[in-house]
């Protein structure tokens, strides 16, 4: 009975093993399923050391055979467990050192050196003065706090004699969130909404730095004058122990406070498959179950950790702080005279609005970006600003800066933006403008910029015609970004190009055709002809067209089309 059973079982138990989705489409369908799917490789295990062992099993009854073997089995699955789930739990219990509670709470002073590993979905690797770092340095009695990450280092000070270079504070109001998780939130931040109190203590940091409180950035202090040490450790390797630690020693180096949490998986005492996952990475595995030294669903955080281990205050900055850091900006804008602490309100304050300035705040960032004491400020933009505001008022500081910047992100950015106004903007183009015309084929980021040239009108044909016939001999990674300027020219200026379609028609029919690197390029160029005037059923399909259906066909596509781009551009039927 028990060979009848195996063969049917161990087919099974290899379809499963080597495709565990049927599991979870067992699961998903009928619970049952599932389960039976599940166990099966685990019966076929024990049935077939039952198997193996009866025939050693000295009696004449089967059945009894059968039990007594079956028990052999569950001993030897047993058995084979034990010496791995020793080694594991040995392991867990060496990483899951005992916590250390402060009692009372630790009051950190003097020089306070803080360890945390890098942030991983940070993509900056500047080392800045963080929540943690911002709120120890308002800590009665920290006088520094030295920040380590990796190999990187670096010491924050604050105040007006504090030595070395000027430095923003980094996201102080992230530090919120762990007094809300310890106390609930601040009656205020009930009142008004946690994103008004994260902004005013941003304003408020801010503020004390344009009064003269700065935050200031040095070489790191060494280990001889660092007074207390606050430690993080974080260790997920595979198959380790999944350790996050929170230490905080004093100038021994000895260990006044401790708070972890240690979670491993420590193999099952009796040999079983578990299976795990979902439809993406299902398996099966050996069984096992999950130690931890803290209770089930502890979540920790080691900001949450730090505070309830010292005596850090609560920050509670001054509810019209955003209103006077608004007017303080403003002064200093029109202060030829103002300090480089004073001009830090300006990146400070766009750091305010995550995707939230809109047309009442576009006329301070026009004065931002022309103010060159300011340094650029396109990455802090790209979250600032508000989708669907209307940029116009910041066309001259876009154009200046364009020019300015040195990186090729900072100059594709401000040309997307210069794209984006409204039509006819450009019709009386300023001297930066046209210079950045002036760069399309020297400067790749500016190519794209081409495309506004079409704001002037049918004037441009001839400049535009001149750059695309000077392009069209250089390489496709050279001149296509110019190509793609020009066509999209040509699409804006619609029939007001049509003297230039002959040209571009036989630019086309060469071969291979210096506009086109694909399909979808040629697709657009067809486009932009029929923008300028040439009747859809004559443009020039070349291949794609060998009878009445495939010019059908085509001329329906263009149609839909020129439908959607005049609707997007709100313009007349080319």
């Amino acid at each position: 009975m028990l060979k009848s059973l195996l063969i049917p079982l161990g087919i099974l138990s290899a379809i499963v093993l080597a495709v565990p989705d049927l599991v979870v489409m067992g699961y998903f369908f009928l619970v049952i399923p599932g389960l039976i799917l599940t166990i099966i490789p685990t019966v076929f295990v024990y049935l077939l050391a039952t198997f193996l062992i009866r025939p050693i099993v000295p009696l004449s009854s089967r059945v009894g055979a059968n039990v007594i073997a079956f028990g052999l089995a569950l001993v030897l699955g047993f058995v084979v467990m034990l010496p791995w789930r020793m080694i594991e739990i040995r392991r867990f219990e060496q990483a899951a050192l005992s916590d250390i509670a402060a009692s009372p709470t630790l009051r950190l002073t003097g020089n306070v050196l803080v360890d945390f590993p890098p942030n991983r979905y940070c993509s900056t690797a500047a080392m800045t003065c963080d929540h943690r770092c911002t709120a120890l340095l308002d800590t009665p009695g920290v006088e520094s706090v030295t920040k380590v990450s990796g190999y990187d280092a670096a010491t924050f000070r604050r105040g007006p004699h504090a030595p070395g270079t000027l430095a923003q504070p980094d996201q102080p109001q992230k530090i919120m969130d762990a007094f809300d998780r310890i106390y609930g939130p601040h009656a205020m931040r009930r009142i008004v909404g946690r994103r008004h109190l994260d902004r005013t203590l941003q304003a408020d940091w801010a503020l004390r730095i344009a009064q003269g409180d700065t935050l200031r950035e040095h070489t790191s202090l060494g280990r001889k004058h660092i007074d207390w040490r606050v430690i993080y450790q974080e260790d997920h390797r595979p198959g380790e122990p999944s350790v996050q630690r929170l230490e905080i020693r004093d100038p021994t180096d000895a260990v006044k406070a401790r708070r972890s949490l240690v979670q491993h998986r420590v193999p099952a005492p009796l040999f079983y498959f578990g299976f795990h996952g979902a439809m993406n990475n299902a398996r099966f595995t050996v069984g096992s179950s999950t130690y931890s030294n803290q209770p089930r669903h502890f979540d920790f955080d080691p900001d949450v950790e730090l505070l309830r281990l010292t005596q850090i205050p609560r920050p509670n900055p001054a509810p019209d702080s955003v209103e006077r850091m608004e007017q303080k900006l403003a002064e200093t804008l029109d202060d030829p005279n103002a300090t480089d602490a004073h001009l830090l309100l300006a990146p400070m304050w766009l750091k305010l609005f995550q995707y939230e300035a809109g047309q009442d705040q576009i006329d301070t960032i026009a004065k931002i970006l022309l103010d060159d004491r300011i340094a650029d400020p396109h990455e802090l933009l790209r979250t600032t600003l508000r989708g669907n505001t209307d940029l116009t008022a910041l066309r001259a500081g876009l154009a200046k800066r364009c020019l300015a910047a040195e990186e090729p992100q900072a100059r594709s950015w401000y040309v997307s933006e210069l794209v984006g106004l409204p039509a006819a903007t450009f019709a009386q183009p300023s001297a930066d403008e046209r210079a950045i015309w002036d760069r399309a084929t020297s400067v790749p980021e500016a190519a794209p910029f081409l495309e506004r040239l079409a704001d002037q009108g049918a004037v441009v044909l001839p400049e535009l015609l001149g750059i695309l016939d000077q392009v069209v001999e250089k390489p496709w990674h050279e001149r296509f970004r110019v190509v793609h300027g020009i066509r999209e020219a040509f699409m804006r200026l619609g029939p007001n190009a049509a003297m230039a379609s002959p040209h571009i028609r036989s630019l086309l029919a060469e071969r291979p055709s210096p506009l086109t690197q694909s399909a979808d390029d040629r697709l657009q160029w067809l486009l932009a002809l029929a923008r300028m005037g040439v009747p859809v059923e004559e443009l020039p399909y070349d291949s794609w067209v060998t009878g009445p259906s495939d010019l059908q066909r085509h001329s329906k596509r263009i149609h839909r089309q020129l439908k959607r781009y005049n609707a997007e551009h709100r313009t007349e039927p080319g």
